[in-house]
């Protein structure tokens, strides 16, 4: 029954399973009761009316029917439910008192009413209860669940049966008829209809089940029988590909609408016709032989052809033919799909364009030359002929961005792009590169070099001449400067793009040094020296972390020669190169940026070597003075990294003086002054290094806290030599004097020089006349027998002694 009632539920055949199901079911109800009677025994012989006995299967099925009536349908109220469990119930008890009422015996039969009422109640609330049950399963909880509840629906059924039959028969008693005798209990002519109704029952059940099978089989065959021909060409309809489906004959089977329209030929003529013989492509006979062959070894053949229509026109489409293998046939059948493509190449045409091309010059971009140069590398097959790479600039292209606006510069942009485009023609490749840098490739006509290079010039000259003439920009005239980068090569070295276009850029790097529009050839020096650069500043960075580098101490002496401080020079001593001099170093640690670890670590050095000296009596007389760079000082916790670093080694502040240079006080001297009088309030002195040699403003001078001006080592050097070091020297010393200031000549190399700073009022000196720069523990010994020498009484308006970063001139 569960099986059928799930099979009731669905709109096809709902009324014969639900009638054969209601069958089956009050069929086997029906013979279990009747074979119990059977198997009661009395004392009289018993027979069974027949019409009754077969009317008494009506109340079964008819119960049964109405509660599977029911369980069919969906959303069914409980009161619903609850009749028709009073109904399946009823039906089976009806069942069994029709049955009994057709018993022919010489007795009359009697029922107990209260076993009788019990026989009711069992029937029916089992009958309830297997409703229920069976409800429960179409919840969709699970087939684990589905399968406990229907085991539970059919137990409640078979109780209702067993339980009703087995309690009405004990409610039943007979009385016999009087002057009957007693026999043997047995049925009359029973026993063939025992084992025909139960072989029947059995037959009917088989048989239903079977056809359950069919039918589920008969859904599945129904649901395929859907996909007719009809629908197939209605699904291949719908595809916008063009289809057609021809036999191992090429014969046109079926084609869809898209392919119809695409060859402009109705489908009467297609079906039936040759595909071979239909003139589909441009090169039809010549395609038609490539495909064929590949169906052959292959199977299948793909790739984009000129499809040709029957009105003549040519269009781009991809086809794809390939072999349909059958499982229950022998038959060869192939299928061809052809894609019209024109939108499709429209657009790669378009993603490829945009990713070799500027979208605001229109020009090749850096990829599409760095192709064009991988080309002339392989193309280059012989040792010779020669290629010019130029990379140029617009020189202050942001000063005009910045004052006429951007949409000026893209003018000027594209205008120069236009240029440059007139000389397409005659080099291999122009593109813009990033920016404003562009770039120009050009074989040079050459059998040498030498020539080469002078053919380069040539043309270098001439299209620096053409970009360079005036450009009209809104109504502004910009006459156009450019920064030339030069590049004269062999292809055939097969050198990479990546290789080419730093040599290049490293030669218009060298341009932009001197900004003086001449083009600039790279040399094979440059390339080396940025290579010896990088080195080095690796190696730098390393000692530096390493504490790999050192500090000598020259002496500054007063006018009696007495060691008052001295100036701690920076020395790298290498493991391989040897001794590395500050002037190679210091100006990479600058531009690198390394100048800031650098000072922190010279800052830090300082004040170990004066906290030391404030210890021994011997040395707590000297002096030391820091040469701080721009962006060192610059820095927003500098004046915290010095009292750090004085804090940490317990050095006088008083004793250490920062030496500055002029050009610190042009970038921000509102937060030079302030930086340097927060220091100056812990006691550390400022002295101005170079003075004469930079901006030397006065104002400057007048503005700044400081206490010592130095003279630079280019008056020192020329004072016997040059008349006119003398008097600058002169002004100096008498400008320091009126404002206060301490002053100290450095690189005094002679004994002249000496007198004539003497003469000229200057009492502190420096340079090789004195000493030379030596390590700390070489110092120390020449101060104490200085010291023993002479008196060890000091000015306090001596000067103080310097620790700088490095100066050559004086190492």
């Amino acid at each position: 029954m569960i099986k059928l009632v799930g099979k009731a539920r669905r709109a096809g055949w709902r009324r014969a399973w639900l009638l054969a199901g209601a069958s089956v079911m009050g069929l086997g109800v029906w013979s279990m009761h009747f074979i119990g009677m059977h198997a009661y025994r009395l004392d009289f012989t018993v027979t069974h009316a027949p019409l009754l006995t077969l009317a008494s299967v009506l109340p079964a099925i008819l119960g049964s029917l109405g509660a599977m009536v029911v369980l069919s349908r969906d959303d069914i109220p409980h009161l619903t439910l609850f009749k028709a469990g009073i109904g399946l119930g009823g039906g089976i008890g009806v069942m069994h008192y029709t049955g009994m009422a057709a018993m022919r015996m010489p007795a009359v039969l009697y029922h107990a009413l209260d076993l009788f009422l019990v026989s009711l109640v069992v029937a029916i609330g089992l009958g309830i209860l297997s409703v229920y049950a069976y409800r429960l399963c179409q919840q969709g909880w699970g087939q684990r669940w589905e399968r406990a509840c229907a085991s539970v629906s059919a137990l409640c059924v078979s109780i209702a049966v067993c339980g009703m039959h087995y309690v009405a028969m004990q409610a039943a008693w007979f009385l016999p008829t009087p002057g009957v005798s007693a026999s043997p209990s047995v049925m009359s002519g029973s026993h063939w209809l025992i084992y025909f109704i139960s072989g029947s029952a059995v037959l009917i059940a088989a048989l239903t089940l079977i056809a359950s099978r069919v039918q589920r089989r008969l859904n599945a065959s129904e649901r395929d029988e859907h996909m007719t021909r009809s629908r197939l060409l209605e699904v291949i309809s719908s595809l916008q590909e063009g289809v057609v489906l021809f036999d191992d004959r090429a014969r046109i089977r079926l084609c869809n609408a898209a392919f119809e329209r695409l060859m402009g030929v109705p489908t009467e003529e297609l079906i039936g016709a040759s595909i071979w013989q239909m003139t589909y492509a441009k090169d039809s006979q010549a395609l038609n032989e490539r495909i064929q062959q590949a169906l052959l070894t292959q199977g299948k053949w793909r790739g984009m052809i000129q499809a040709l229509s029957r009105q003549g026109q040519v269009f781009p489409a991809w086809l794809n033919v390939s072999r349909v293998t059958y499982a229950d046939s022998d038959d060869r059948d192939y299928v061809a799909l052809l894609s019209y493509r024109s939108e499709e190449q429209q657009a790669q045409q378009r993603i490829h364009y945009l990713a070799y091309h500027d979208s605001l010059t229109s020009l090749p971009n850096r990829r599409a030359l760095q192709e064009r140069l991988v080309e002339c590398a392989q193309q280059a097959s012989t040792e010779s002929g020669w290629a010019l790479l130029i990379l140029f600039d617009i020189d202050r292209f942001k000063v005009l961005n910045d004052s006429l606006s951007q949409d000026i510069g893209d003018e000027l942009l594209r205008q120069m792009a236009e240029r440059l485009q007139q000389w397409q023609d005659n080099v291999s490749q122009v593109a813009r590169l990033d920016g404003n840098e562009f770039a120009l490739l050009a074989p040079l006509p050459a059998t040498s070099q030498a020539a080469a290079e002078q053919e380069a010039l040539r043309l270098t000259a001439e299209v620096q001449t053409s970009l360079t003439a005036d450009y009209q920009l809104h109504g502004h005239t910009y006459p156009c400067r450019l920064n030339v980068g030069m590049l004269v090569f062999a292809p055939y070295e097969r050198d990479s793009s990546a290789t080419l276009f730093k040599r290049a850029g490293l030669a218009l790097l060298e341009a932009k040094r001197h900004r003086d529009g001449d083009p600039q050839r790279f040399h094979q020096a440059q390339e080396d020296e940025l290579e010896e650069r990088l080195t080095l500043e690796g190696e730098l960075r390393r000692a530096i972390y390493n504490h790999e580098l050192c500090l000598h101490l020259q002496p500054q002496v007063d006018e009696q020669r007495r060691v008052i401080g001295a100036e701690a020079l920076v020395r790298w001593s290498h493991p391989e190169r040897g001794n590395i001099s500050p002037g190679r170093f210091i100006p990479l640690a600058e531009e690198t940026g390394l100048i800031l670890p650098l000072g922190l670590w010279v800052l830090k050095e300082g004040c170990r070597i004066l906290g030391e000296w404030c210890q021994d009596p011997g040395y707590h007389h000297l002096k030391l003075s820091l040469n701080v760079s721009v962006r060192q000082f610059q820095q927003p916790n500098f004046v915290d990294q010095v009292l750090a670093s004085i804090e940490q080694y317990a050095a006088p502040a008083e004793r250490l003086t920062l030496e500055l240079t002029e050009s610190l006080f042009l970038n921000d001297p509102e937060g030079t002054v302030q930086k340097m009088t927060e220091l100056r309030k812990k006691g550390i002195r400022f002295a101005l290094d170079d003075f004469g040699t930079g901006y030397s403003s006065l104002a400057y001078l007048k503005a700044l806290p400081l206490d010592t001006l130095k003279i630079d080592i280019a008056f020192v050097r020329d004072l016997t030599l040059n008349m006119q070091a003398t008097p600058i020297a002169g002004t100096i010393i008498a400008l320091a004097e009126s404002l206060g200031l301490a002053v100290i000549a450095e690189g005094v190399e002679t004994e002249d020089q000496r007198e004539v700073l003497a003469h000229l009022g200057c009492s502190t000196y420096q340079g090789f006349l004195f000493g030379r720069p030596v390590p700390v523990e070489s110092f120390l010994p020449e101060v104490l027998t200085d010291t023993s020498a002479t008196s060890t009484q000091q000015s306090t308006s001596n000067p103080p002694a310097v620790i700088a970063l490095g100066d050559e001139s004086v190492s």
